[in-house]
């Protein structure tokens, strides 16, 4: 019993040493938006390599750490809200789970 209690604390642990910060997820979300733009840029038979896209994560880097971001930390994990425009004067909420130094959108962002 003892073992088990054991592992479990060590998990726990590991996962509250590796929750990602904010600046972590900046830099995430900086890659995500340049996958993104190559992403459409194929669907519209665009190619993806033409700069746009690394210019578009450039973009992305300087405007990410002012979003109003929303981090609710719950020692072993995180998960960051943002309100992203839509158009037409709507919002769209993304929410990410960070989690063991890693990112997963929850829903579709």
């Amino acid at each position: 019993m003892t073992r088990v209690l054991l592992v479990v604390a060590v998990v726990l642990a590991l996962f509250v040493v590796t929750n990602p910060s904010r600046a972590e997820f900046n830099t995430w979300a900086q890659t995500w938006v340049v996958k993104k733009l190559e992403e459409e840029a194929l669907k519209e038979g665009r190619d993806p390599r033409d700069g746009s896209s690394q210019f578009g994560g450039a973009l992305a880097g300087l405007i990410i750490p002012a979003l109003p971001i929303e981090r609710r930390n719950f020692l072993a994990f995180s998960i960051y809200s943002l309100k992203l425009p839509e158009g037409n004067g709507r919002e769209k909420t993304c929410s990410v789970l960070g989690v063991v130094g890693q990112f997963v959108p929850l829903g579709e962002c």
